[in-house]
């Protein structure tokens, strides 16, 4: 397959442009390399540019005092390992800022701007290295004063080391017995500053700067800001943080600035997707971007912000939807090797978490498991299924057999439990979303023993388990909450749907089940108007559509989300999703749309892959290359004229390959490679013997000849992100932060 793509220039199309000036982080700008990030937005009352550091692993950690975390520590709660506020190095000009044009070029992973004073511009470059836990900012100034330059300064604002759950979600005994960290130490060795934060658990984090002038020069520099955590050892961050600034500063920009973008070239190109919807395609590739600058393999698990903080009630990890949205799109756009953070979590964590949530709320642990199996589906490893996921499935069972009973019948019931978020905390009998994940478990482990064979007569107890367990309850709207609960209120998360996405129990190619799901979703976002559905309700219901192949309904539902009819909640214009009056970041949701999108395109679900499974009728084109899909393959496609036109597929591992291309009734091979088998098994289907290390091309026609490229978007449709002329927010969303005495 040739491909005919420009990646500058097609990247170039979707950078975020600001026609006004990003006013505050809901409007910010922001680079990052999965660790160290920063968003840069003004502070127009003090006339100044802030550029808003943060490191992903700064967290206090209260009950671990010899961990640099203590989250998964007995008894620790949010606000012993929260996140902790780095602080922020600001820009101020000699003159009064006017306004700024600013650029977020996605290809290059930097931002490039200009601020306007009433002296004069002052134009900046700001990146994040890629492999380099610091942030640096050039700049270069015109302002004058009586016709002499005049220099602007940089100011370091360090964080308040506190929980902002204290503020932002006070709990009157918690805010009053809250010991406060001590007061930051900022100090100044030669030519470089330092700003040491230690904590009351002990250890420290060091945020180190240094401004390296252009010789002769007032009014050009670089700025070089290196933060280090080394918690939970003393006075070693400071270290560590000072030679991260000297060997960047010592080293020609043109040399950091070249492996930066050569990581970031070949981290876009492992997968490609273009379509009609020009701003559906530009989301989409920052959603790309927006993924590697807040997740890294050698990273910490990704938290509802990545390294961009921001004062929240929630600034820790959430795992009753959060995480699980979060690393979808990372399987599908073949970027597994930055999601390794995911199985690093749940391997840590998993002896605490099946513990404490082995509750009502077993179900949340018990879902992530499926991000955990996900993984490895899709890299077509099933070794390590067996080796690392049966052992926990097997654990997880265990505590969801202490929630059983037999009923007079003789079927097995569950006890209440929780589906987040009905009615709260609230436990239901019977939950559908427990039932579901259970017989996901189930499932899972009966078909990884396919290939092992090493636990035969507990497969005779997990298939007598299935059959023996009691239905989904159902009414006349579609699927219950529980069996004592139906569905009677609006509400968000779609937890009662697992069974059909992600976890499809139920089969979306069986004519009764698809009947079932439809009516359920229709049911969930018509009551009460939809009243209380947030932005992962529409993205989570496109994923649902998508499933039933109903592609007309979902791009309509990722319409609505990226037009932001979404209740309360809100998508800004540099795709960060709020929720809580706009104050707290959620990053799972547009990360979840970014799967949607690619879901319209491919799936691979039940063990086939689903070319253009639910491809909009309006989408005449559309195209995707080296796509992923369970099994351990390569999806190359092209869609022309409404048809499909050809499909790539590469084995990774030698899985058997059952190909379902909805508009093909034959297949043929056209590469000029080794022949392979191509069977029709169904309508639709074929079944292809590809070995590991194999590629075929195929068409529905025998001569066909392929070239993949992007859709033309025009000019008028180019860079839809960043704030606009006139649009910038009128409310300012940050909650009022406590000035506490030290």
């Amino acid at each position: 397959m040739k491909d005919k793509i420009d990646w500058p220039q097609f990247m170039s199309q979707h950078d975020l442009v600001w026609e006004e000036i990003p006013m505050q982080w809901n409007e910010g700008a922001f680079t990052g390399n999965g660790q160290v990030g920063m968003m840069v937005y003004a502070t127009m009352d003090d006339n100044r540019i802030d550029f808003h550091m943060g490191r992903q692993d700064v967290t206090d950690h209260r009950k671990a005092p010899d961990k640099k975390t203590s989250m998964g520590v007995k008894g620790a709660g949010l606000y012993d390992f929260s996140r902790l506020d780095v602080g922020r190095m600001v820009l101020r000009p000699a003159g009064k800022i006017l306004s700024a044009s600013i650029r977020q070029d996605l290809w290059n992973a930097e931002i490039r701007g200009t601020i306007y004073t009433d002296l004069g511009e002052i134009t900046f470059r700001a990146f994040t290295p890629y492999d380099r836990m610091l942030n640096i900012v050039e700049i270069k100034s015109t302002e004058k004063k009586l016709s002499k330059s005049i220099s602007y300064a940089w100011e370091w604002l360090a964080g308040n080391p506190i929980s902002p759950r204290i503020f932002a979600k006070p709990k009157p005994k918690v805010t009053k017995d809250y010991a406060l960290n001590p007061k930051p130490i900022i100090k100044k060795e030669g030519s470089i500053s330092i700003c040491v934060q230690s904590l009351l658990a002990g250890g420290d984090y060091a945020t180190v700067w240094s401004e390296k002038k252009v010789k002769k020069l007032k009014n050009e520099s670089t700025l070089f800001v290196a933060i280090a955590n080394e918690i939970p050892r003393k006075d070693i961050s400071e270290k560590v943080a000072i030679q991260t600034v000297e060997l960047a500063s010592e080293l020609p920009i043109n040399d950091v600035l070249k492996s930066h973008r050569d990581w970031w070239h070949q981290y876009y190109q492992k997968s490609f997707i273009t379509m009609p919807d020009a701003r559906m395609e530009s989301f989409y590739w920052i959603q790309i971007y927006k993924m590697a600058t807040c997740s890294r393999a050698d990273g910490p698990a990704l938290d509802l912000m990545g390294p961009f903080f921001k004062n929240t009630s929630w600034p820790s990890l959430w795992w009753n939807l959060n995480v699980q949205l979060t690393y979808w799109p990372f399987n599908t756009s073949n970027h597994l090797t930055i999601a390794e953070n995911f199985i690093r979590l749940i391997d840590e964590h998993f002896e605490y978490m099946v513990e404490n949530k082995s509750g009502s709320n077993l179900g949340d642990f018990a879902w992530a498991t499926h991000n955990y199996w996900l993984y490895y589906k899709y890299l077509g490893d099933d070794q390590a299924i067996q080796d690392k996921w049966v052992p926990k499935a097997l654990e997880i069972l265990k505590k969801y057999e202490t929630k059983m009973f037999r009923n007079e019948q003789g079927r097995i019931e569950l006890v209440a439990m929780g589906s987040p978020e009905y009615g709260g905390f609230k436990s239901f009998k019977n939950t559908n979303y427990n039932l579901a994940i259970l017989r996901w478990i189930l499932n899972a482990l009966i078909t990884s023993n396919e290939t092992h064979n090493e636990r035969a007569s507990q497969v005779v107890k997990w298939e007598q388990l299935l059959n023996d367990l009691i239905d989904y309850p159902v009414d006349e709207n579609g699927l219950m909450i529980g069996s004592d609960q139906p569905v009677g209120m609006s509400h968000r998360h779609y937890s009662h749907l697992l069974a059909l996405y992600p976890l499809f129990q139920l089969n979306p190619d069986l004519k009764e089940d698809r009947e079932l799901v439809d009516k359920s979703v229709v049911h969930w976002h018509e009551i009460e108007e939809g009243s209380k559905l947030v932005g992962y309700s529409f993205t989570g219901a496109a994923s649902l559509y998508a499933a039933l192949s109903r592609g007309n309904d979902a791009n309509d539902l990722l319409q609505k989300f990226l037009d932001g009819e979404i209740g309360t909640a809100m998508l800004l214009a540099n795709t960060f999703y709020m929720e809580g009056n706009g104050r707290n970041p959620v990053i799972e949701t547009p990360l979840s749309a970014a799967a949607s999108i690619m879901e319209l395109q491919l799936q691979s679900w039940g063990d086939k892959i689903r070319v253009f499974p639910a491809t909009p009728d309006e989408w005449k084109k559309a195209s995707f290359q080296n796509l992923r899909a369970q099994g351990g393959f390569l999806v190359s496609a092209e869609r022309e004229n409404s048809k499909t036109k050809w499909i790539s597929i590469k084995s990774l591992s030698g899985k058997p390959c059952v190909l379902k291309v909805p508009d093909w009734d034959a297949a043929f091979q056209i590469d000029k490679g080794n022949t392979v088998t191509i069977s029709k098994i169904g309508i639709n289907e074929f079944l292809i013997d590809l070995k590991e290390g194999e590629s075929i091309m195929l068409s529905n026609t025998k001569n066909m000849k392929s070239q993949l490229k992007p859709i033309d978007h025009s000019k008028l449709e180019s860079n839809q992100y960043g704030v606009k002329k006139g649009e910038s927010l009128t409310d300012y969303m940050e909650y009022p932060e406590p000035k506490y005495t030290y």
